[in-house]
């Protein structure tokens, strides 16, 4: 795996990306992306996604033995707040038992 990603990118791409997801958003719903309201509605549905995401994405990486200060470098926080805010549905995830296919 070739993980260039140890901080967030605030660059010229990722404004591409972003600009790119909130002018589909908005084609998607019918508005244009000179439309302010479009784009206040699509930057918030981009917003309400990835902090849905976060939890199961921080879950991910310590499952995967990330450190919660690398997890944090990544958020651009620090550790405790992290650990904080995610350990303990990181905990949870982690020992909670899949229940296996019924059969």
């Amino acid at each position: 795996m070739c993980d260039q990603a140890l901080q967030p990118y605030l660059d010229e791409e990722s404004l591409a990306v972003v600009g790119q997801a909130v002018a589909s958003l908005a084609c998607t719903r019918g508005s244009g992306p000179g439309d302010a309201g479009a784009v206040l509605s699509s930057l918030a549905s981009l917003v309400a996604e990835a902090q849905s995401r976060l939890p199961d994405a921080v879950a991910d990486a310590r499952d995967q033995d990330y450190t919660w200060a690398e997890i944090a470098g990544r958020l651009a926080s620090s550790a405790a707040t992290v650990r904080r805010r995610y350990g303990d549905y990181a905990c949870w995830r982690a020992t909670s038992v899949t229940p296996g296919p019924q059969g």
